[in-house]
């Protein structure tokens, strides 16, 4: 569920004008910040995929489900920034789900 929620999210993440890394206009790479959310999504998805190579279904869904709760908290953070386009009630719900389905997937792993 968790993971639904954040590749949902990321398809959503193209329709923003102002941070979509699949438009070919030049003011889309503009910011430092823009190049942060961009390329931070490479190591994710390096991890992501020599996790899923090693065939550890559960440190792909530890460390998948560890992001989705990290992920609510820089969207907390950036959200008062002048070119975050997060802010509509369908992309909260996505953010906070995603943590939400994160979180509880980790309270019983920790508890075993």
């Amino acid at each position: 569920m968790s993971a639904a929620c954040l590749f949902t999210h990321e398809l959503e993440s193209t329709f923003g004008q102002s941070w979509n890394p699949l438009s070919l206009s030049t003011s889309s790479y503009a910011s430092f910040d823009q190049q942060i959310f961009l390329w931070a999504h490479v190591p994710i998805v390096i991890g992501l995929l020599l996790l899923a190579e090693t065939g550890n279904r559960a440190s792909i869904r530890y460390g998948l489900c560890v992001f989705a709760v990290v992920h609510v908290g820089l969207h907390w953070f950036y959200r008062n920034q002048p070119v975050y386009d997060f802010s509509s009630a369908a992309s909260w719900v996505l953010i906070l789900l995603a943590g939400i389905f994160g979180a509880a997937y980790l309270v019983p792993a920790k508890a075993r």
